[in-house]
């Protein structure tokens, strides 16, 4: 039995895999329905701005020393000056415009993604050629079958390691070693062995390490519809 790929990443606001511009919440095993502008990464100072820096930050000191002497001699002397200068601070407020359009763009996809005739139905070569190239046909949305060949505590509630083809072919014809997870679909009811209908949004390949020690590179992705049909088991 091979190992299977890492495990999704923790809960938090993570980049939206659909727009880089939002984040979106991940609980942990699927992407929510709530949204947030994303912030614009800083500027890394370059090499050159460095040396400024450092003077820049001196010349800080050298006047907060300088105001701090003035102030003391200002209070010795009587003089009630009382100016005191606090940084703003600007407060981090959601646009309501741009969080409703969020809201509406994620709850259109939701839909889209949990409706079967978004998804294009393949032959099994067509679905050979997918596979043989996911990187290329990321976030494309299409219908296939499988037979699950690792659904456990290893792989973990929101993923498996699947045998998919794009057609319901014998129970060992399924012969496409692929990586599933869970999207807007639940594996709480599919165990090892069950033969399945799967609508899934190709996310790329993932490559992880076998028992024995090699490295095997799949397709892998993300089931938005999944139902039994029957077992092999």
């Amino acid at each position: 039995m091979t190992q299977p790929p890492p495990p999704p990443p923790p809960p938090g606001w993570h980049p939206d895999p659909d727009d880089p511009t939002l984040l979106r919440w991940w609980d942990g095993h699927q992407w929510t329905d709530e949204w947030q502008l994303a912030n614009m990464p800083p500027k890394r100072n370059s090499g050159i701005a460095k040396p400024l820096l450092i003077v820049g930050g001196v010349v800080v000191v050298v006047l907060a020393v300088v105001v701090a002497v003035a102030f003391a001699v200002a209070s010795t002397t009587g003089t009630d000056r009382h100016e005191t200068a606090s940084p703003s601070t600007p407060s981090v407020t959601s646009d309501p415009a741009a969080r409703a359009e969020a809201s509406r763009r994620a709850e259109a996809e939701r839909i889209r993604l949990t409706d079967k005739s978004s998804y294009k139905a393949v032959t099994s070569r067509e679905w050979q050629l997918v596979a043989k190239n996911p990187d290329a046909h990321i976030g494309e949305l299409y219908a296939i079958y499988g037979r699950v060949a690792q659904a456990d505590t290893a792989t973990g509630s929101y993923q498996m390691r699947v045998y998919t083809d794009g057609q319901q072919v014998e129970t060992y014809d399924f012969d496409i070693n692929t990586i599933v997870r869970a999207g807007e679909a639940s594996f709480s009811d599919v165990v090892e062995d069950d033969l399945v209908a799967l609508w899934v949004k190709v996310t790329g390949s993932e490559t992880y390490e076998t028992t024995m020690g090699g490295e095997v590179t799949a397709p892998a992705v993300e089931a938005n519809i999944i139902e039994v049909y029957g077992s092999s088991g």
